[in-house]
């Protein structure tokens, strides 16, 4: 067992992802977790061969204040025990606690968590909604606040002080530092217009609602749509800010910029399946089930 995979297994993982994709109708890897294997941050590397053809792998790398891993075997390749093979060994690698992910909670992924032990304990619950241009109502902002858009140079701290008293509950999105979001600054789709702070007089910052553009639906052959898709990729309110709409107001605000500036129809969010006001907050402003991502854990 190796810590990482070389450039050319990178290269033999992608095209193997992108075969599973096309035949589970759902990436087997995940954005925020994936970009680990190219870095060579990943804590465990483990691949299964068929002659040259890598046909399985799996990896954990840090997820937050977790380890987290993924593991994926070729289509053409299953129920042969490739896959209890990768986890025993990964299992057998790393000590202590680890959380496995299983995008599109595929049948697969269920019984090697049983046969394993392994605690079904957390569900990312992905919601999605159709919009239309003109077709929603200008967002009811508090009296005394206002939207403007994110300015790159000027409000990476203030943002970084909000999200995380935001989201300290959170084991990704509440350790965010500052080369995060100036990473993310630099990525190919980042749109500071389509990033809405909730600013009052005084332009401290309340609330924001960061929104993205993928070019093709990440997971097309669950019910998906061939043609762009937006996100509701982080929305927070400020603690001391609850209770006055700003949650829903900057829903509002951000489908507006994706339906009427970005120009999508379909606009996709992930949430935590127990917070119950998030789910309750969308499904007001007309999202619906889309898919479930499920973590299973394995103690420490």
């Amino acid at each position: 067992m190796a810590t990482t995979f070389t450039a050319a297994e990178v290269t033999e993982i992608t095209a193997l992802a992108e075969r599973a994709r096309a035949a589970d109708g759902v990436a087997p890897f995940s954005d925020d977790l994936f970009p680990a294997v190219g870095s060579g941050t990943t804590a465990a590397a483990l691949g299964a061969r068929a002659g040259d053809r890598l046909v399985g792998a799996a990896y954990a790398a840090p997820q937050g204040d977790r380890l987290a891993a993924e593991l994926v075997v070729d289509p053409e390749y299953r129920r042969q025990g490739l896959g209890g093979t990768l986890l025993a060994d990964l299992l057998d690698f790393l000590t202590g606690e680890l959380w496995l992910w299983s995008h599109g909670d595929h049948p697969g992924a269920v019984a090697l968590a049983r046969r394993y032990g392994l605690e079904r304990a957390r569900e990312l619950l992905q919601l999605r909604r159709r919009v239309a241009p003109g077709s929603l109502p200008e967002p009811r902002l508090p009296d005394g606040v206002r939207l403007r858009a994110f300015q790159p140079g000027r409000d990476e701290a203030t943002w970084l002080e909000v999200n995380n008293a935001a989201f300290a509950w959170h084991p990704e999105q509440g350790g965010q530092t500052l080369d995060d979001i100036r990473s993310a600054e630099t990525s190919p789709g980042f749109d500071p217009a389509g990033f809405l702070l909730a600013v009052d007089a005084d332009d401290r910052l309340l609330g924001f609602h960061w929104t993205k553009v993928h070019p093709h639906d990440p997971n097309p052959g669950l019910g998906g749509v061939d043609e762009p898709i937006g996100e509701v990729y982080v929305l927070g309110v400020a603690p001391e800010a609850h209770g006055r709409g700003l949650g829903g107001a900057l829903t509002v605000a951000g489908l507006r910029y994706l339906a009427d500036v970005a120009g999508v129809r379909t606009v996709t969010l992930y949430v935590e399946g127990d917070n119950t006001a998030a789910v309750r907050l969308y499904e007001r402003e007309g999202f619906t089930r889309h898919a479930v991502d499920v973590a299973y854990r394995r103690a420490g």
